[in-house]
């Protein structure tokens, strides 16, 4: 289980990482949101959460998280993510 968690944790890091890049990128530019890395990561993370060991409702909500991840297309969408990241990273501190 420590092994899945520490992958789970770090690829949600790596996550946290593109949302932070994407909006400073946007903001700072004003360019166009890239948001094939965020989609292949919200991909890697529901084939992790097919063998994770985490509790029936961290799967839940991260597969929520998942899914409006890759709806996710301006700056303000992506906010709400990092936020949303945020809380799930705090929910998850127990695994």
């Amino acid at each position: 289980m420590a092994l899945v968690s520490n992958t789970l944790t770090e690829l949600l890091n790596e996550i946290n990482n593109e949302l932070a890049n994407q909006i400073s990128l946007a903001k700072n530019m004003d360019a166009k949101i890239d948001t094939r890395k965020l989609v292949e990561q919200s991909k890697t993370l529901n084939d992790i959460l097919q063998t994770s060991e985490i509790t029936q409702e961290n799967k839940s909500m991260l597969k929520k998280f998942s899914l409006t991840l890759q709806d996710s297309s301006t700056v303000k969408s992506l906010r709400y993510e990092k936020q949303d990241l945020e809380r799930v990273l705090s929910n998850l501190n127990g695994i």
